[in-house]
């Protein structure tokens, strides 16, 4: 029975009890049901026992923890106090089960507890009976007096070396304590004592799990299930938890299947719904979490918006989409680990909502602590790529041509302070990453279109920070192909010394271009004929390097 192993204690008494049927026999059979939970059948068992003996007291004291498992702790002291006294305090055996009783449910009296045992101990001259402190640690325990607690699981050690349960009590204090590496030395060496005591199984899995070895602790909860024996659902239900912690999603389903018609826990459908949302099974998972969403509202957190949300977004329908954000915006505000904002931006830029992805992105950065280099990235890309679409989305609110160009402008402009803020983060690791200059530059030139003074002006340094980059590379791994950038920045400068009637110039960046590209048709012909008109900057193409960028930043934290 301390070892958990219930069916196999079950089997052994009932068995002892039918052959022979003594009061002593019958004690043990109703402490197995009284451990075990079933309190009617220890009732029972208990009173069979007191009929068979009057004078055999260790029936009442069972028949008192009947009475502590129905919280009347008053019938249970009445039955204590009796029996002691009918055994005038000298029943070593009475004492210890008197003073067990008082630890064992919610009603449980540790004082009382430490006071029967302490009696019990007086009478174990020659320090032999480990059960005794065992016990008692077990009272301190419960009085939250580790100190004392330890030292009785070792006084128990003391008498009976490599005693598991003992190990595996004092494990379970530092557990209690959140000292998770301390309690699972000494589960390993309960487990190493004895193998087959379930209960260091669980125990370690639990600091395991603190430790965020997941994978560990569902193995040894599954372990502790296997040797125990137990078919308790909440058990169960333990391990699937574990399970889906430790990313084994269809294991974690292969034991909520077990717990069909068992176990009436709503927590079920959540945890069916998150396990399918991993497993992509994006129907069941929405049907498990809108279910527990609705039949047990007051038990919902942010987790379950954020799965819902998963599941709906990898539906890929319309509705699906549009559901997905809702739920997500839901967790977004309070989830400290994900940051959802963040899949709320992609999930818009996925679907070419540029400006959607923008504002997100731009909530993604206000709403973590330590940004990621991406972040900026796609704020830069998201606004660049929806400026000049302001104006011509149908989604937005008509406005005139003054507010369409101020708009567009503004759009320029972030993007342009989200590349620097990028590039400024990047270089302070030690690295560069050139594209960013390339793209603030560009934001710039076309956020002042109509004022080419004041876009050569902004844009010319960072198209030469982006040249001094690209030609100067700090990084050996760097293999990025910046050609096509270089031309068209070149060119732009270009345009930019032409406006300034700079000719000497102009015909210096050209000539970096036919360095480049020898066959560049415009710049041969700028070159060849009068400069009448300002090479215009080439335009990007629609979609920026994505890829280059989330390399060179590492998508990093």
């Amino acid at each position: 029975m301390e070892a958990e192993r219930f069916t196999k204690a079950g089997q052994t008494l009932t068995q002892l009890a039918s052959s022979s049927p003594s009061a002593e026999n019958q004690f043990y059979l109703g402490y197995y049901y009284l451990r075990s939970g079933q309190i009617d059948q220890a009732k029972a068992a208990f009173e069979k026992g007191a009929a068979a003996d009057a004078k055999n007291q260790l029936n009442n004291v069972g028949l008192a923890g009947v009475a502590l498992a129905k919280k009347d702790r008053a019938a249970a002291k009445t039955l204590i106090d009796n029996a002691v006294a009918a055994t005038k305090s000298k029943n070593q055996d009475v004492l210890i089960r008197a003073g067990e009783m008082y630890t064992l449910e919610e009603t449980n009296d540790p004082a009382e507890a430490i006071r029967l045992l302490t009696i019990a101990d007086e009478k174990d001259k020659k320090n032999e009976n480990a059960e005794i402190e065992m016990l008692l640690g077990d009272a301190y325990f419960l009085k939250n007096d580790g100190g004392n607690a330890i030292s009785k699981y070792e006084n128990a050690l003391a008498i009976t070396p490599n005693l598991a349960e003992a190990n595996y009590k004092i494990g379970r204090l530092y557990l209690r304590g959140k000292n998770y590496t301390k309690a699972q030395e000494y589960f390993k060496l309960a487990i190493q004592n004895d193998p087959e005591f379930a209960p260091t199984y669980r125990a370690y899995a639990d600091a395991l799990a603190n430790s965020r070895a997941y994978k560990s602790a569902a193995q040894n909860y599954e372990l502790y299930v296997q040797k125990s024996g137990t078919t308790d659902p909440e058990q169960l239900l333990d391990v699937a938890r574990y399970k889906f912690l430790a990313e084994d999603y269809q294991g974690a389903i292969t034991y909520l299947d077990q717990l069909k018609g068992k176990i009436n826990n709503p927590i079920i459908d959540r945890m069916y719904g998150w396990a399918y949302t991993a497993l992509n099974k994006n129907n069941e998972a929405v049907e498990s979490l809108n279910k527990f969403i609705t039949t047990a509202p007051q038990k919902v957190i942010y987790d379950d918006y954020k799965y819902l949300g998963r599941a709906y977004g990898q539906l890929a329908t319309p509705e699906g989409d549009s559901l997905s954000v809702i739920n997500l915006e839901k967790a977004a505000a309070e989830d400290t680990v994900d940051n959802l904002y963040r899949e709320i931006a992609k999930k818009y830029y996925d679907l070419k909502r540029f400006d959607k992805a923008a504002a997100y992105y731009d909530k993604t950065i206000k709403h973590d602590k330590k940004p990621q280099n991406n972040d900026y990235l796609w704020l830069g890309l998201a606004s660049y790529q929806y400026a000049p679409r302001v104006g011509r989305d149908s989604t937005a609110a008509p406005m005139d041509s003054a507010q369409t160009a101020q708009l567009k402008q503004q759009y320029y402009l972030t993007a342009d302070s989200a590349f620097q803020q990028m590039a400024q983060k990047i270089e302070a690791d030690g690295k560069t990453y050139p594209l960013a200059y390339y793209y603030s530059g560009m934001a710039n030139y076309y956020a002042y279109s109509k004022d080419p003074e004041k876009a050569s002006e902004a844009a010319t340094p960072i198209f030469l920070k982006f040249i001094e980059q690209t030609t100067d590379k700090k990084d050996p791994n760097d293999k990025t192909d910046y050609s096509r950038y270089q031309v068209t920045a070149y060119k732009t400068l270009a345009g930019f010394s032409i406006a300034k009637k700079d000719d000497a110039k102009a015909k210096e960046y050209f000539n970096k271009v036919l360095e480049i590209s020898p066959n560049d048709a415009d710049v041969k012909k700028a070159l060849e004929g009068p400069k009448e008109t300002p090479v215009q900057a080439t335009k990007p193409a629609g979609k920026p390097a994505a890829k280059p960028a989330a390399k060179k930043s590492t998508a990093g934290k």
